[in-house]
């Protein structure tokens, strides 16, 4: 064990008996039987009720699956953040009126945070979850350097993106009001988008199931109907300085939604296909 544990690996051990427990104390991780003796189970981290060792198995497979979701909640919540602040700080940086208030910042992180990165938690597992090299340094962090480029490749790819439309808009001398709407509408659809392609950071979103995780289908949902109703009723209209787009133009910003998420896939190609790096 002492020489397993010196090369690097985690060593976990399995027993029932009083002459087991220091291995189990020494281990990384001490599995007692539940037939085992008090002393053993004391000794132990875990302890297998049923004494089945296929518990084993499925406790490792739901720890890759669980680090996995939290990979991809921690690049959902990243990506779209550093979007924002990239959006708002060009505008600052070049002099030009806010393209997006408080109060829409605020709506738009309750249509992305508040419901989805919940979501991501239910996230089935992959189907090569347990082929992979436990050894990768994939396996032991969350922010690996590929999913950091991930994020700032997204961040960065979006935040131009939203930073040219913006520009234009101004460009096109539209009212200040109009023209936020139109941002608030690319944020909010931008991220819906981007919550699909992120089910999987290993296939293309067409490969990926995408009605496989029904609680993160019920959040989109309502995330939809929010935005909606930001657009749509009067008070909340008021309230974040929204106007009334037309369906011409609502049409024209999933256009462009497509469009940037077409990108996206393109980036997580790059970082993780295109030469079969993990994680």
């Amino acid at each position: 064990m002492r020489l397993l544990k010196s090369k690097g690996h985690v060593v976990a051990m399995t027993g029932d008996g009083i002459n087991d427990a220091p291995a189990l104390r020494s281990a990384d991780i001490g599995i007692a039987l539940g037939s085992g003796t008090e002393v053993a189970k004391e000794a132990s981290d875990v302890i297998l009720i049923n004494n089945s060792f296929s518990i084993i198995v499925s406790a490792i497979e739901e720890g890759r699956r669980i680090l996995d979701n939290l990979k991809k909640i921690v690049a959902y919540l990243l990506s779209t953040g550093f979007s924002e602040i990239f959006v708002v700080g060009g505008a600052l940086l070049a002099g030009a009126p806010l393209p997006l208030l408080p109060t829409q910042i605020l709506w738009t992180n309750i249509l992305e945070e508040g419901f989805m990165n919940f979501a991501f938690a239910f996230e089935p597992k992959e189907a090569d979850l347990m082929k992979r090299d436990p050894h990768a340094s994939s396996m032991k962090n969350i922010l690996t350097p590929n999913l950091k480029r991930l994020i700032m490749l997204i961040a960065f790819v979006t935040g131009i993106f939203l930073v040219a439309l913006y520009f234009f808009l101004l460009y096109l001398d539209l009212p200040i009001e109009e023209i936020r709407t139109f941002m608030f509408i690319a944020l909010s659809i931008d991220s819906i988008f981007f919550a699909f392609s992120i089910k999987n950071l290993h296939k293309p979103i067409w490969k990926i199931k995408i009605l496989s995780n029904k609680y993160l289908l019920a959040s989109l949902s309502v995330s939809s109907i929010m935005l909606v109703a930001a657009l749509t009723v009067p008070p909340l209209q008021k309230l974040l300085s929204l106007s009334s787009p037309s369906m011409l133009e609502f049409g024209l910003i999933l256009v462009l939604g497509l469009f940037n998420l077409a990108v996206i896939e393109f980036v997580k190609y790059l970082v993780f296909e295109r030469k079969k790096r993990v994680i």
